[in-house]
């Protein structure tokens, strides 16, 4: 019976630290959008939309893969369910999620048209931002195109510091975010049909994505 105590009180703590790390993750976004001026109101309601587009991704391009995709057709013999993988050269699609991209890329614009005083320091940004992204971002087969996850809201917020003056987490947000966006996803679309994945979409680990994270993260570090 040890080992099944055992258990119970790890799978405890792994319920445990999951609320934490949740309840961590909403006071990012509520208070980031927060301090970016977003009312209680908008704030619930880009929250939600974010986890309902999570789950939606539109598609715009279809590519043609030059490495094998793995996947998996299941079988079933006597009853008995089998699952086999196997390889296949097949179109590559690509989408963009609505949670992790295009929710994000919405605000970035309102916030934009909200503060067009702003608009040199915020170009100038992006346009850093995004080759700075672009540099450290690096394509992995069968995932996508990934970048660590600290480096660029600490860009994008020292960004907003040295050229947003008292607009800074606008300026971080708008260049963590579109920095994200074009950087690490757009400018390396001429190598998705290399990934080895039948389905790549941008943005679309929803409210857990680069894009969507990136951000917030950085408009939160320059109070």
């Amino acid at each position: 019976m040890k080992p099944l105590i055992h258990r119970s009180h790890t799978l405890a703590v792994y319920f445990v630290f999951a609320i934490l790390l949740l309840l961590v993750l909403f006071f990012v976004i509520f208070y980031s959008f927060k301090i970016l001026g977003f009312t209680p109101l908008q704030i619930v309601l880009i929250t939600f939309l974010s986890l309902i587009g999570a789950n939606i991704n539109i598609p715009v391009a279809t590519i043609r893969s030059k490495e094998p995709i793995v996947l998996i057709k299941s079988y079933t013999f006597f009853g008995i369910e089998f699952y086999v993988p196997f390889y296949s050269y097949e179109n590559v699609t690509v989408a963009v999620n609505v949670g992790g991209a295009l929710i994000p890329v919405l605000a970035s614009a309102y916030l934009f048209l909200l503060h067009l005083n702003m608009w040199f320091p915020i170009l100038i940004s992006v346009i850093i931002s995004t080759l700075f992204i672009h540099s450290i971002a690096k394509p992995v087969k069968g995932l996508g195109i990934v970048t660590p996850f600290f480096i660029p809201p600490i860009f994008a917020a020292l960004l907003g510091i040295f050229l947003g003056g008292k607009m800074a987490p606008v300026v971080a947000y708008i260049a963590g975010t579109m920095g994200s966006l074009i950087g690490a996803d757009l400018l390396n679309l001429n190598k998705i049909d290399k990934l080895g994945a039948s389905l790549v979409s941008i943005g679309g680990a929803g409210i857990f994505d680069g894009v969507f994270l990136t951000g917030l993260v950085a408009a939160l570090l320059t109070i």
